[in-house]
């Protein structure tokens, strides 16, 4: 299958195509998205027949597996396919295309971390020849805690790969399985509602014991 892939995004980017590659890591699932696109104002009907052929092809192999499926990716401006598939954390080694793209990559993960380490060399830039804007992004709904990421926004961090620096530009990061700092910080404050609360209804429950006690004198 990442053979297949390396070869349908080859074909589409020797076309004037460009790439988006997509991970996010939740709890239980790493889901990858890649997006091949050209310029719908540019589109003839060789980058049509490219794109046709190419998906054929994956669909073809596909039969009777279940990776990446395959859907049309469209907008005002863009035209292409959007290939996408949720692997589970022990088969996303072996089956990731992004896998195909270093000589190494170190994934590792227990209770309290996920971690990616690569080689410096993005060996997919070197069939991806003609390609002038191959962006990578990680996001989580967890905590990154450090990468080395040409931007990093919150949760969401980018690398930019390009024919300048494409022999070296490793991939890590490091992100926390714990709750995420909002996560944290929402569940403090359900902590502090639930405390007002308690402490609302024994005032109130004391106020209705000292009424009884008063009635009682009285008698």
């Amino acid at each position: 299958m990442k053979k297949i892939l390396s070869i349908i995004l080859l074909s589409l980017i020797l076309t004037g195509c460009s790439a988006t590659y997509n991970i996010n890591f939740t709890d239980d699932k790493i889901k990858d998205e890649i997006r091949v696109y050209t310029d719908s104002n540019t589109v003839n009907n060789a980058t049509n027949d490219t794109i046709n052929s190419f998906s054929n092809k994956i669909l073809e192999w596909e039969r009777g597996h279940d990776h990446y499926s395959r859907e049309v990716y469209t907008t005002d401006t863009l035209t292409g396919y959007l290939y996408k598939y949720d692997f589970n954390y022990d088969e996303y080694d072996a089956m990731s295309q992004i896998r195909k793209c270093y000589e190494d990559f170190d994934l590792t993960y227990n209770d309290q971390e996920i971690t990616i380490k690569t080689s410096n060399k993005f060996l997919c830039k070197e069939y991806y020849e003609d390609v002038s804007d191959l962006t990578l992004t990680i996001t989580t709904d967890k905590t990154i805690i450090s990468s080395n990421a040409d931007t990093k926004n919150s949760n969401t961090h980018t690398w930019y790969i390009n024919k300048k620096n494409y022999n070296n530009k490793p991939l890590e990061i490091k992100i926390s399985r714990q709750s995420s700092q909002k996560e944290q910080a929402k569940k403090k404050i359900d902590i502090k509602h639930l405390l007002v609360i308690i402490l609302f209804v024994l005032l109130i429950i004391v106020y209705i014991i000292n009424k009884k006690e008063a009635k009682k004198k009285k008698k």
